[in-house]
């Protein structure tokens, strides 16, 4: 049953946007030269790189399969439920673990924040993706 409802097109919509994202939010004129800086790195050394791009890819598509779980199994199907989900899933799971790494590997605040921040525009996209997608289909 549960894989009969499946929201398989706003799943894969709502990773893609996510991953997809990535590429603007770190992009010099938007938060990527701010990024750089406070990593203490240079702008060469930030490239998007092969690997570390499937493996983002394949992970807000894993957390995008989740989300979508979740609508199923809480029943969820209205605007302001899916951007209240994205918000709780935020602070109670990614912006914690984040910000309490950074506090043992000494990561930038700043460059924390601009990676928590992402993180949340990507939750914000998954109920974006589920709410646009439902209402076209």
């Amino acid at each position: 049953m549960l894989l009969q409802n499946f929201p398989y097109l706003e799943t894969v919509v709502a990773g893609l946007a996510a991953f997809l994202m990535g590429f603007v939010w770190y992009h010099p004129k938007v938060m990527g030269k701010r990024w750089v800086e406070a990593r203490g790195k240079s702008a060469d050394d930030m490239k998007p790189k092969f690997f570390p791009s499937v493996v983002s890819f394949i992970l807000w598509m894993l957390a995008s399969c989740f989300y979508s779980f979740l609508i199923i199994i809480m029943g969820l199907d209205a605007t302001m439920a899916l951007i209240l989900l994205s918000c709780l899933l935020w602070v109670a799971f990614a912006m914690p673990p984040t910000v309490m790494g950074a506090f043992y590997t000494g990561y930038p605040f700043n460059a924390v924040a601009i990676d928590s921040a992402y993180q949340l525009a990507g939750y914000y996209l998954f109920a974006l993706a589920h709410v646009l997608v439902a209402q076209i289909t």
